[in-house]
């Protein structure tokens, strides 16, 4: 397995040669799937580069949740219970805990939202 270029960085390559070499001279009516390539290569550089650190983020928050210090290798199997909990009401009866359910949401969500379409944010933070 080679070491260079990682994955990300291929991505970023051919991200940065379809914007700088292949978009400016593309005719009127390549433009917008040549857009929409640019823009899925972008978010899925920002996830892959992201996905460790929001991953650990989002596991140090459920830890919190339940008051669990383990970590979890399967965080979509954790999501899942966590779903199935907030429909079930049982974060409800205390509001300390309705507040750290909203305060985990909206964590994971701006990461998820920095991944997808980081002006977003940017619209936000102003």
């Amino acid at each position: 397995m080679n070491d260079q270029p990682t994955p990300l960085e291929l991505i970023r390559i051919a991200n940065q040669t379809l914007q700088s070499d292949v978009l400016p001279g593309a005719k009127p009516e390549q433009l917008y799937p040549l857009r929409m390539i640019a823009n899925a290569l972008g978010i899925a550089a920002r996830e892959l580069e992201a996905h460790d650190r929001d991953a650990a983020d989002e596991t140090r928050g459920l830890n919190l949740l339940y008051n669990d210090s383990r970590n979890f290798d399967d965080l979509h199997t954790r999501n899942r219970q966590f779903a199935r909990d907030i429909r079930s009401g049982a974060f409800e009866a205390d509001l300390a805990r309705q507040a750290q359910v909203r305060q985990h949401l909206v964590l994971t969500a701006r990461r998820k939202l920095a991944a997808a379409y980081p002006k977003g944010l940017q619209a936000d933070e102003k």
